[in-house]
């Protein structure tokens, strides 16, 4: 039996009229009335007794009416809740990343967007580089922020933000910031870094290996906010992205070491599934992300 037939059923039976349930469904009464004979044709049974004032249902016809009116209540309610998705009344973002890149760099920019659209609400998910990918890949975030570059076919990259790194000590070695020190001389004193498996020490295992160096870091931290506290009370150098010190750089509290070569900048990248289109909250927060970035580079 067609759909169609039991939702002009639904509506006259509400309606009790066949001229207002035309009406809302934007077909002609004689279409409502050939709809219900066709569907008391199909089921064999009489659903509506006609009266010159409308329609009443009989008993099969309550009947019937009982058990299709919540379908036809949750199509209403989903058309309802579509609605607000596209309006951005409500919706739901997951976004993966670092702790240091959630709260240097994206933080700002949820609050920016949660002042457009404060019934959206973001779900921040801790990771590594490794672990958001695997959750991009298997659909338990929409959006990750990552440090590049990556290798993954099944993702899209959009480069986002371009990030300087460098060493930094306390007072206790603040001399090194004075002086010209080479990658080698770097290896006569602590080194502080994370942990093997981050973008960080892989770039910094790279800035030894080029001069065919190992580095083994003294010291290895799981937090920006630890490797900074192990720079400040002078257990060593340590290697971190300047954007995440500037503070303390600035209050005197951590000192930037005079390194005779640069080191190149890095990149933070937004990464999305391929193939699977954003939600529309989802797309939303995407573009407002790449949308500030471009703002601030202009600037």
């Amino acid at each position: 039996m067609q759909l169609d037939l039991y939702r002009i059923f639904y509506v006259t039976a509400k309606e009790k009229n066949f001229s207002r349930a035309a009406k809302i469904l934007y077909i002609t009464q004689p279409s409502v009335s050939h709809a219900v004979k066709q569907l008391e044709e199909g089921l064999e049974i009489q659903l509506f007794i006609r009266s010159s004032k409308g329609v009443t249902l009989t008993h099969e016809g309550k009947t019937l009416f009982e058990y299709i009116s919540p379908a036809f209540d949750l199509i209403r309610n989903a058309e309802l809740k579509i609605t607000e998705l596209k309006n951005l009344d409500s919706g739901q973002v997951s976004v993966g990343g670092s702790d240091s890149t959630f709260k240097h760099f994206l933080l700002p920019n949820i609050q920016t967007f949660q002042n457009l659209f404060p019934e959206i609400k973001i779900k921040l998910q801790h990771g590594s580089t490794p672990q958001i990918l695997e959750k991009l890949v298997n659909g338990k975030i929409d959006i990750g922020l990552v440090h590049l570059p990556i290798e993954e076919n099944l993702v899209e990259i959009t480069d986002y933000l371009s990030i300087s790194s460098t060493f930094v000590v306390g007072k206790k070695y603040q001399d090194l910031a004075k002086k010209n020190i080479s990658i080698e001389e770097m290896l006569n004193y602590p080194i502080i870094s994370f942990s093997e498996a981050s973008s960080s020490r892989k770039l910094l295992n790279q800035i030894f290996s080029k001069r065919e160096l190992e580095v083994i870091p003294d010291v290895e931290v799981g937090s920006v906010e630890l490797l900074i506290e192990c720079a400040k009370i002078g257990m060593g150098i340590a290697f971190v992205t300047k954007e995440l010190v500037l503070k303390e750089l600035s209050k005197g509290e951590l000192y930037e070491v005079c390194l005779n070569e640069k080191i190149q900048n890095r990149k933070i990248g937004i990464i999305t599934r391929k193939g699977f289109p954003l939600s529309i909250a989802a797309d939303k927060f995407f573009k407002h992300l790449i949308e500030l970035n471009h703002k601030k580079q202009s600037i």
